[in-house]
């Protein structure tokens, strides 16, 4: 895979190599999380769209229908009573035959007015010859401006709605607003372009359907908010997508054979996952997710974990409830900030681990010299150097460029030390 952007936000211009784990390290301000979140964005605004489109072109055609029906009926002098015995029926039977007429046909010229006027039929037992003539100008009216909307307009505004959701409306390059921008996704030399000004998608074009979903972590304190549903639809939309995958009600069926292969495959990553976290996150009956452990007397409510545990609780639970399954993409931003060294070791191991068994598309930023070794030295242990490209993020005047350096990662160790040249500086003149 691929990623080629020009004029995104920081960014003048990059050519990323997303091929098993992408490290990108680099100081602050240098643009190094654009790279995940464009990432997220193609991934869940374009992710089963045309499932998705029908579903939001069929919930349309059933409010418009209902509501017309209902006004019709009212104005017709059917009482309540009547209505909800025999004309709620008949109503609902309309819609679902309309619905259906309109997926069975595929040549993109549905004739509305002859299939409405065809199962308007029975509305004369309620309405008058006018009524019923109106009702079926009207409904053939408003259907015909909802079908003739392409698949294609209504996924150029989703994929404007997503990314500017996800960059707080700031997509456009911030050197120089006016100027467009390009993204390219290349997945076995299939293209997916897409082009913005200002904000907005001007135009895109896929040869290929996106199929798996991708995960943004940037704050393990977001697992404070599973038990709070009143803020889980108020965070912002990384975390919103996320707590929606963490707290995903666990029907028994419910993504049975994706958790029974995990844990057919994962039984190293699970066995580091419990000696870290040492239990399992449950549900109590107030609805408050806590840890159970055989260390504890009673379960400990999530929000009271430490920052460490919390971020392996994270990736345990995604593990566990089926969500995280081979080929998603995951994108950690910076995920050793809040980890002790030793934790971040182990944490870079399990990254390793998971890219091993699931096969995951990761992209990793960071300015641990820590993590970025361990990264380094476990892809090696575990035979998956070639998988790891590395990418280091700079800055040049008002804009950023990210540069391959993947044969010759001291270039990052140089760029992460010189905090620390700097204080040794410090030292030597004030002996």
């Amino acid at each position: 895979m691929q990623l080629k952007i020009n004029n995104v936000a920081k960014i003048k211009e990059a050519i990323i190599n997303i091929d098993g784990i992408t490290v990108i390290a680099g100081e602050n301000n240098t643009g190094k999380s654009t790279i995940g979140k464009l990432l997220f964005s193609i991934y869940n605004s374009i992710n089963n769209m045309d499932e998705k489109i029908q579903q939001e072109r069929n919930k349309e055609v059933y409010q418009i229908l209902n509501l017309l029906l209902q006004n019709y009926a009212m104005q017709s002098g059917i009482s309540q009573v009547e209505y909800r015995r025999k004309y709620s029926v008949y109503s609902r039977k309309f819609i679902e035959d309309i619905i259906e007429a309109i997926q069975s046909e595929n040549d993109g010229e549905t004739n509305i007015e002859a299939h409405v006027r065809k199962l308007a039929a029975e509305l004369g037992t309620f309405m008058a010859a006018d009524e019923l003539d109106d009702f079926i100008r009207e409904c053939t009216l408003k259907l015909d401006n909802i079908i003739n909307i392409t698949d294609k307009e209504v996924m150029t505004e989703v994929i404007t709605r997503w990314f500017n959701k996800v960059f707080e409306n700031q997509i456009s390059p911030l050197f120089e607003e006016e100027m467009q921008s390009e993204i390219g996704l290349t997945i076995k030399n299939k293209k997916l372009d897409l082009h913005f000004k200002e904000n907005a998608c001007t135009g895109w074009d896929s040869e290929f359907h996106i199929l798996h979903q991708a995960f943004y972590i940037d704050n393990p304190f977001v697992v404070d908010y599973m038990s709070d549903k009143f803020m889980r639809s108020s965070r912002k939309i990384t975390d919103t997508h996320l707590l929606r995958q963490l707290c995903k009600k666990e029907d028994i069926f419910d993504g049975i054979f994706d958790t029974v292969l995990a844990k057919d495959k994962l039984d190293e990553i699970y066995n580091m996952l419990s000696g870290l976290i040492g239990g399992e996150i449950i549900e109590n009956p107030d609805g408050e997710f806590c840890l159970k452990s055989s260390e504890y007397s009673k379960p400990i409510n999530i929000k009271n974990l430490s920052t460490g545990l919390k971020s392996f609780a994270l990736v345990k639970r995604l593990l566990e409830n089926g969500s995280l399954k081979e080929k998603d993409v995951l994108i950690l931003d910076e995920p050793e900030i809040h980890l002790h060294p030793e934790w971040q070791l182990a944490y870079a191991k399990l990254i390793v681990l998971l890219q091993k068994e699931f096969d995951l598309t990761m992209i990793i930023t960071t300015h641990s010299p820590y993590f970025l070794d361990a990264i380094d030295v476990f892809s090696a242990e575990y035979e998956l150097s070639d998988r790891v490209n590395y990418y280091l993020a700079e800055n040049e005047g008002a804009v950023s460029y990210l540069r391959n350096v993947t044969n010759h990662i001291d270039a990052i160790y140089e760029k992460l030390s010189e905090p620390m040249q700097k204080l040794e500086n410090i030292r030597y003149r004030l002996k």
